[in-house]
């Protein structure tokens, strides 16, 4: 009965139980390091923001080739530089070593963002108005039309889709100090099972 009892108080979790125990162990891990450094969910929303805009430049260079309209193509350059660039910035503001911010990169990160957002309105307020101007006049009917919409309204809604982001990434960028105090109530501390601290203090009793 005792050898019994043994096996069974030492008997290894099943398999669904120890994959649950893992990935609420890597959860646990994952939030100390946002506890740690809560700006990298701002960064984490930029780095979206410039793969969204790097993975659109087929449908933004098409629509910039055939819309001849002034400053999109400008536009559709200096964001893509922008996107790159940003994230050098948010890196150089915020280094892993430091517990300050970098004024001067973060005053040049927002500007770099401003200066996104700006852009994409140029890009998008004249690419639908000569759109639209082109549907009035009768000068886009018909094959044509469609074989433009195909990339003239994908490149529409991934300018506003990067607007969105760049915005809410400048947001979190400012305010990560409040909500990294709410991170910081979240418990993470580990949770010790007495059988686990028994098999321990048992160890050390050996030793």
């Amino acid at each position: 009965m005792e050898q019994t009892k043994y096996v069974e108080e030492n008997a290894k979790p099943s398999k669904g139980k120890a994959f649950l125990e893992a990935v609420k162990e890597w959860f646990r891990k994952f939030t100390v390091k946002l506890k740690r450094r809560p700006m990298n969910i701002a960064f984490f929303v930029l780095i979206v923001s410039a793969v969204l805009y790097l993975c659109s430049l087929g449908n933004l260079s098409q629509t910039a080739l055939n819309v001849h309209v002034e400053w999109i193509g400008l536009s559709e350059f200096v964001n893509t530089l922008f996107c790159i660039l940003s994230l050098l910035l948010f890196l150089n503001a915020f280094p892993k070593r430091s517990k300050k911010p970098k004024i001067v990169m973060l005053v040049l990160l927002f500007v770099f963002i401003a200066a996104m957002i700006a852009f994409d309105l140029i890009f998008y307020i004249r690419v639908g108005d000569a759109y639209h101007k082109n549907i009035d006049s009768g000068d886009l009917t018909g094959q044509g039309r469609i074989d433009m919409e195909k990339y003239l309204l994908p490149a529409l809604n991934s300018t506003i889709a990067h607007i969105v982001l760049v915005g809410v990434a400048a947001l979190l960028t400012a305010t990560y100090p409040l909500y990294g105090r709410l991170l910081n109530k979240i418990n993470t501390r580990k949770v010790v099972e007495s059988t686990e601290l028994k098999e321990t203090i048992d160890a050390a009793e050996e030793v």
